[in-house]
């Protein structure tokens, strides 16, 4: 019988120890997209879970148009409504209903801001209308429960190039990635305690383009949705009625909207009794002070100040149609700061100015390298010297045409060099997570400058002072940058 005994106890540690090995391979291997990606979908959903329950009023759903153009900070600074962005990459209305359902499992909110870009044809070839990359980062990360089991089965059965298998094992999806691990397969408890913008992923440029233009004429014939994807809209509106959530339909600005769209979704909100916002249309577009040229990154989605103005918007109305009022909560006060240091973040690239740049880099935050290439001396103002000078830096460029000059300023510590001959120097930030190699030379050494972050050149190699920043604490470059300070009045390059 202890034969037994001992046969069944060291089964049961084998099987313990299978599936800790089983686990461990699952976290290292599924793919990851934290905060320090463009798109931090991983950190969002991770992020939910660690909200307090029942404190959300307002929970945001749709594409990487909501995920850009949804900012819960800002609601919460300006309106005093909480709120949580679910939005991601392509994320179809099959994935935004299963994560509503997944979503009231902790929070009672009383609204859902649902935007509808993916209710017409986006991605014909697929038969939910999206990626299949794009639903299995929305999934992976959803905690198992009935919820999930429902979620991986209809998409299966829906998509029949997709396996339960893969789900409930994601190292079958996954086993190939074993040669490409990097930093945050290996610090995922670390970066999954980062959620700060609550499912919001800030973008910075300004890129909109020329071509968009506010419609006002109302459309002759509707665009036809997707049937799976109105589908699925009709049930996250069933399900909002059941649990008495009001739901309201957004379209963001965009190039890919049109009034026959438009009239789609109007009609639909009519005949169900739901609010529209469409800010693509010429009298909320004004209304809202948009300018599609600084306020879209691109085509298709928002920057930081056209978040700004949409999400704004979207407080009013909700307090005006519901009485949404203000309230305090510890879990958005706490993140002010931050997400005031990404609004810096995203303001240094705009920055023209290399005496205003300077001034914004003495922050902790930021590890800056400079490299000069052919000439950085002849212009370079007593001002900016004043300022470098506040940096740290004490090497004096006054007089030394031509020379090569290179510096590295990261967590209190400064190191610089100056000379006629091609200069280089490499070393580690981070504690030695991250490695970095600079290489300055003159115009009469060499004529190069070169910042490589982890093996990325990012310096921009042209004539003059040339810098690049990173945040030590987003983990990612957040500006790259040459001003010319041999011809003065020359715009600085990007």
């Amino acid at each position: 019988m202890k034969k037994h005994w001992k046969s069944a106890g060291k089964g049961a540690a084998f099987l313990c120890v299978l599936c800790i090995c089983i686990w461990f391979t699952w976290q290292v291997v599924v793919p990851k997209f934290f905060f320090d990606t463009s798109w931090p979908t991983t950190s969002a959903y991770l992020g939910f879970y660690q909200m307090q329950e029942r404190t959300v009023d307002v929970l945001f759903f749709g594409s990487s148009h909501a995920a850009s153009f949804f900012l819960p900070q800002e609601l919460y600074n300006t309106c005093g409504i909480t709120s949580y962005n679910l939005g991601c990459e392509q994320q179809n209305l099959v994935t935004s209903y299963f994560w509503l359902k997944e979503a009231l499992r902790f929070q009672k909110p009383k609204a859902v801001v649902l935007d509808c870009y993916m209710l017409f044809a986006y991605n014909t070839a697929e038969p939910l209308n999206t990626a299949e990359s794009c639903t299995r980062k929305a999934f992976d990360y959803m905690k198992w429960s009935s919820v999930k089991k429902e979620a991986v089965h209809t998409i299966c059965r829906l998509d029949e190039n997709q396996s339960l298998a893969s789900y409930y094992f994601p190292n079958i999806r996954y086993h190939k990635r074993w040669e490409g691990l990097a930093e945050n397969d290996f610090s995922f408890s670390s970066m999954a305690g980062h959620y700060e913008l609550k499912g919001y992923a800030p973008q910075a440029a300004y890129g909109g383009g020329k071509d968009f233009t506010p419609f006002a004429e109302r459309a002759q014939a509707e665009e036809p949705m997707v049937p799976l994807m109105k589908e699925y809209l009709e049930q996250i509106e069933r399900l909002c009625r059941k649990e008495g959530i009001r739901l309201v339909l957004v379209k963001t600005p965009t190039l890919s909207q049109n009034s026959a769209k438009s009239l789609a979704i109007s009609n639909y909100a009519q005949e169900h009794g739901l609010q529209f916002l469409d800010f693509n249309q010429k009298e909320l577009y004004q209304e809202t002070g948009y300018c599609f040229q600084t306020d879209n990154c691109d085509g298709g989605h928002g920057n930081l100040w056209g978040a700004q103005k949409v999400t704004g918007k979207i407080g009013q109305k909700l307090a005006e149609w519901y009485g949404m009022g203000a309230h305090t909560d510890s879990q958005w006060e706490e993140t002010k700061a931050y997400y005031k240091g990404v609004r810096k973040d995203c303001g240094l690239i705009h920055i023209s100015g290399l005496e205003s740049y300077v001034r914004a880099l003495r922050d902790k935050r930021y590890s800056v390298f400079l490299s000069a290439k052919d000439e950085c001396t002849s212009n370079m103002e007593s001002t900016v010297v004043k300022c470098l000078r506040e940096l740290g830096l004490q090497a004096d460029l006054h007089g030394a045409y031509g020379c090569s000059y290179l510096a590295v300023i990261s967590e209190g510590e400064v190191s610089e060099q100056c000379g006629y001959a091609q200069l280089e120097t490499e070393g580690t930030i981070r504690g030695g997570m991250v490695r970095y190699e600079v290489v300055s030379a003159g115009n009469g050494c060499g004529n190069v400058s070169s910042i490589k972050i982890d093996g990325t050149e990012y310096s921009k190699n042209s004539r003059g002072l040339n810098l690049v920043v990173y945040n030590n604490e987003t983990k990612q470059v957040v500006d790259a940058v040459c001003f010319d300070t041999y011809t003065k009045g020359s715009p600085a390059i990007r």
